[in-house]
C-alpha cells in the first residue's frame, strides 16, 4: 500500500511540474466516468487517482462512484488540497472533485446529478459546475445500427423510455430545476459548467454529412440539443472542433469494441461521443479539448484486467481561458 501512495505522490509532483507553465488565466476541467469506481481493473480506484493526478484539473466532474467512500479515498490518495462531494443517495453516481476550494451550502442536486460552486482564488471567482449521468438505457445507436429499425421515433421510444425515465425526461428535469436556473441566470459573473456521461450521442454529430458513419442516420439526439437549445449552452469540444468528419471526439469506448453477447466477440460495438463539458458564460473561452485515455494501450475486452487506464469511457477535459475578476 505504502508504495502505491508513493508512486501517485511522484505522478503528482510531475503533474504539477508540468503544469507550472500555465497562465494563470486558465480553468482546466475534466469529466471522468469511473467505471463503477474502478473495480473492473486491478488497483482501479488507485489508478482513477493516478490518471487524474495526471492531467491535474482544476476540476473534476464523476460518474458512476459506486458509494459515500469511494469519494474520500480519492481526496486521500490526491492530497490534502483536494476537496469533494457526491451525491447523497445510497448510490451516489455523481460526483465532483476540486483541488481548490467548494463553497460551503452551495452542494445542490438535480435530476441525476450533483452540483457545487468552487471558489477559484487566483482568478477572484466561483465557478458553478454539476456533474451529470443520464440513464443507459435503450441505448439510441443500438437501435440506429439495428437494421430492423426504419424510422426516427422507434430511435426517440429509446430517448423517452416509456418504461422508466429516459434520458429526454432526465434532461428536461435538470433543465427546470430551480437551482439549476439561478445557475443559469448568473452565468455571466458567475461560468456555469454542465459536464458527464449523457449515455447518448449528440445532435451536432449525426448529420448529413456524417450518416455513413452511423448506420445510415440523421439524428438530432434530444439531450445535447436541449441542453444546447434551450438552455444556451456550449459544447466545448465540438465548439473547438467544429466538423465530426475530421475529429470524432468519441468516448465510447476505450474497450467496448465488439460485443461478447453470444457472438464470440466477432460483431462491432458502435462507436461514438457520449460524454460532454458544456459550458456557459462570456467570460470563458474554451482554447483545448480532447479525449483522455493515458498513455499506454489500452486492451479491449476481454483482455482489460490489467489496463493501466481503468474506464471504459475515454474521458474528456477542455482548458478554457477564464476572465479574472478584478473588481474583487
Amino acid at each position: 500500500m505504502w508504495f502505491r501512495h508513493l508512486l501517485l505522490l511522484l505522478y503528482i509532483l510531475f503533474a504539477v511540474v508540468e503544469c507550472l507553465p500555465n497562465s494563470q488565466n486558465e480553468l482546466t476541467v475534466m469529466t471522468f466516468n469511473t467505471w463503477q469506481s474502478g473495480k473492473n481493473v486491478e488497483n482501479g480506484l488507485f489508478k482513477i487517482a493516478k490518471h487524474i493526478s495526471y492531467v491535474y484539473p482544476d476540476i473534476v466532474a464523476l460518474q458512476e462512484i459506486e458509494n459515500e467512500a469511494v469519494i474520500g479515498q480519492l481526496i486521500k490518495m490526491l492530497g490534502r488540497r483536494w476537496s469533494g462531494v457526491a451525491n447523497n443517495y445510497s448510490y451516489p453516481d455523481t460526483g465532483i472533485l476540486t483541488r481548490h476550494s467548494i463553497i460551503n451550502n452551495s452542494i445542490a442536486t438535480a435530476a441525476r446529478s450533483v452540483g457545487a460552486k468552487i471558489l477559484l482564488p487566483m482568478h477572484n471567482r466561483t465557478v458553478h459546475i454539476y456533474s451529470l449521468h443520464l440513464d443507459y438505457r435503450s441505448y439510441g445507436p443500438y437501435a440506429a445500427n439495428n437494421k430492423l429499425v426504419s424510422y426516427a421515433t422507434q430511435i426517440m421510444a429509446g430517448e423517452r423510455n416509456i418504461d422508466g425515465d429516459g434520458r429526454f425526461e432526465n434532461m428536461r428535469e435538470f433543465i427546470l430545476d430551480d437551482d439549476f436556473r439561478k445557475a443559469l441566470k448568473r452565468s455571466d459573473e458567475e461560468p456555469l459548467l454542465v459536464c458527464g456521461d449523457f449515455n447518448a450521442p449528440s445532435h451536432l454529430d449525426w448529420t448529413q454529412e456524417t450518416k455513413s458513419q452511423h448506420g445510415g442516420w440523421v439524428f438530432e439526439w434530444p439531450a445535447t440539443k436541449m441542453l444546447q437549445g434551450e438552455a444556451a449552452m456550449e459544447d466545448s469540444f465540438r465548439k473547438l472542433h467544429p466538423n465530426p468528419l475530421l475529429k470524432t471526439g468519441n468516448t465510447w469506448s476505450t474497450v467496448e469494441k465488439t460485443t461478447s453477447a453470444g457472438w464470440g466477440w466477432t460483431i462491432p460495438e458502435p462507436q461514438d461521443r457520449i460524454d460532454f463539458i458544456f459550458y456557459k458564460s462570456p467570460l470563458l473561452e474554451p482554447i483545448n479539448s480532447y479525449t483522455y485515455q493515458g498513455r499506454d494501450v489500452v486492451w479491449p475486452k476481454p483482455y482489460h484486467w490489467h489496463n493501466d487506464y481503468p474506464s471504459d469511457h475515454f474521458a474528456v477535459v477542455t482548458k478554457f481561458t477564464i476572465s479574472r475578476d478584478v473588481n474583487k
